[in-house]
Formats: C-alpha cells, sequence, structure tokens
C-alpha cells in the first residue's frame, strides 16, 4: 500500500477518534449535569416540603377561631424554615376549617448552563383540615350532653346538690371507681384513651370534698379566659355523651368531646363551671362525629 495513503488513513482515524472522544465528553459533562443539577432541585424540593409541611400543621392549631393569625403563623413558620414570602402562598378556606400551602422555588443549576438549562423550579403543596376528634386522653371525670356551644358561654360540668339527675351530677368514672380515681381524673386527667362510639359509666353521689379537692388544686393557675395560654390546666376535655338521664350507675355512649376553660372564681358549692372553648389539638379526626369545637388534624395533601 502506499506510504501516502496509509499516513492519510492513520490520519481520518485519529481525527475519528477525537470528534467521538469530544461526543463522549459533551455526553458525560451533560450526563453530570443533569445528575448533580436534579439532585440539586431534589434538595430544595424536599426543604421547601418540610417548611410547608410544619408551617401548615403550626397555622391550624390557630383555627377556625383566628384565621389571621392562621395566616401569620405560617408565614413566619415559613421564614424560619428558610422560605421567602414571596415562594408561597397561603390560602385559608371560607370555612376556616383548612389551609393550603403552594410554594414555587427556583433553583439555579450550577452545571446546565454549559447546555443552556440556567435554572429550573420546583413546587410542593400541602393542605390541612381540622374535623371533630375521635379520641382523647387526659379527659376529666364529667360529661355534658349535646347542645348548640357558643364560644365563650358559661356551663355547668358539675351540679351541686339538689340538681343531680337520678343521684347523678355530671360526673363519670373513668379507669375505676370511687372518690379517689375521681379526684386524680380531676386533677390530672385521664391517663387512658375515650374514643367516640365508647361507654363510660356515670360516677353517682354529689361528691363535695373530692370536688373542692379538684378545684383548689386548680388555683395553681391564675390565668384567665382572655390570656390563658394552650398548657393551662384550666383548660378540660370534656366527653360529650348521648344523654344524662340516667338512673344510678349506668353506661354512657360518648358522642365527641369538647373543650372547657375552668373559671377561678367558683362559687363555694361543689358545682365546676367551664366556658366552652374552640380548640386545635393533634388527634385523629373522625368527619361523622358532631362538631363540637375540638378539633384534631389531618394533612390531607
Amino acid at each position: 500500500m502506499n506510504e501516502g495513503v496509509i499516513k492519510t488513513k492513520k490520519l481520518n482515524e485519529k481525527g475519528n477518534v477525537a470528534i467521538i472522544l469530544c461526543v463522549a465528553v459533551v455526553a458525560l459533562f451533560g450526563f453530570t449535569a443533569y445528575v448533580v443539577d436534579i439532585g440539586l432541585l431534589y434538595v430544595q424540593k424536599t426543604r421547601i416540603s418540610n417548611a410547608i409541611d410544619s408551617a401548615v400543621m403550626a397555622a391550624m392549631l390557630e383555627l377556625p377561631s383566628n384565621p389571621v393569625s392562621a395566616k401569620v403563623v405560617a408565614l413566619d413558620y415559613l421564614e424560619k424554615n428558610g422560605m421567602d414570602s414571596k415562594e408561597a402562598l397561603v390560602t385559608i378556606s371560607a370555612d376556616n376549617k383548612s389551609i393550603q400551602i403552594d410554594g414555587v422555588r427556583t433553583v439555579n443549576h450550577y452545571f446546565a448552563p454549559v447546555i443552556g438549562i440556567k435554572s429550573g423550579k420546583v413546587g410542593v403543596s400541602a393542605k390541612a383540615e381540622i374535623g371533630p376528634v375521635k379520641s382523647a386522653t387526659g379527659i376529666r371525670p364529667f360529661a355534658v350532653e349535646p347542645y348548640n356551644f357558643n364560644y365563650g358561654e358559661m356551663v355547668t360540668l358539675k351540679e351541686g346538690a339538689g340538681s343531680a339527675y337520678h343521684g347523678n351530677f355530671g360526673a363519670v368514672s373513668l379507669g375505676g371507681r370511687g372518690a379517689s380515681t375521681y379526684t386524680r381524673n380531676g386533677c390530672y386527667g385521664y391517663s387512658g384513651t375515650v374514643s367516640v362510639g365508647d361507654y363510660i359509666d356515670t360516677e353517682p353521689g354529689n361528691m363535695s370534698g373530692p370536688t373542692n379537692s379538684i378545684k383548689n388544686f386548680m388555683k395553681s393557675d391564675t390565668s384567665t379566659f382572655s390570656n390563658y395560654t394552650r398548657d393551662s390546666i384550666r383548660l378540660w376535655t370534656i366527653p360529650i355523651v348521648k344523654t344524662l338521664d340516667v338512673n344510678g350507675r349506668k353506661p354512657l355512649l360518648v358522642i365527641g368531646f369538647a373543650k372547657f376553660f375552668i373559671e377561678g372564681d367558683q362559687d363555694k358549692s361543689s358545682n365546676i363551671n367551664g366556658r366552652f372553648v374552640q380548640y386545635v389539638t393533634s388527634s385523629d379526626i373522625d368527619m361523622t362525629a358532631i362538631d363540637t369545637g375540638l378539633y384534631g388534624v389531618k394533612l390531607v395533601k
């Protein structure tokens, strides 16, 4: 073969290798850009997802009574978790029972600009709703019948002598009978769980001494209805029962739960009075239960 032809062939082969190498390098670099920048998008999406989830759950604690405060709390949580308020849209439903936050963040790429892609967007949405609680712990040993509760309305949780249903004054037995169990549950709340559909027994008798012990225990908390905090021992969870009109020790059907603030200025009788409050907790919800103002939170999106 002619020497010149051989040299030309070798040069062509070297040129082809160079072209293939260039193509391979570009492909490798493009793949690296894809992996690194997609990974960056994933990290940012995880961050804003966590921020939005925490903001939604925190804001729900202000509903349904204070939607303005709920939005402030949501934006505050977003900011504390590294999100600008311009990156998120907070929407509260007309009935003040759900919040949705839609977040979008523009993420600048490191390598992809080489192939003409300067940035990407990640979007995350979260929605939570409140509904009647399904179960409760820490409930106090009293029960009330269902009626149209109004925020701030005074309700008698424990009747005094002469105001009883067939020997029942509003007290119930939780985890055991007797004055000591009644007093412990009244001061600290029942340690077990009670759910909608459960039956609890009445605790007959006026029990004026144990009732006054409970009222005296409450005096360590000097908060009032206008300035109480969420951890106040004066905030009681009370089961709502189908009826209290039973004779002696009988089972009562639990159909819901409500929250009351126990007033500090109680009278000298064995009555216990509280004001109805709307309250949101982290309990499971039952959308078929009656709405008594005590709500659990569910993340639905």
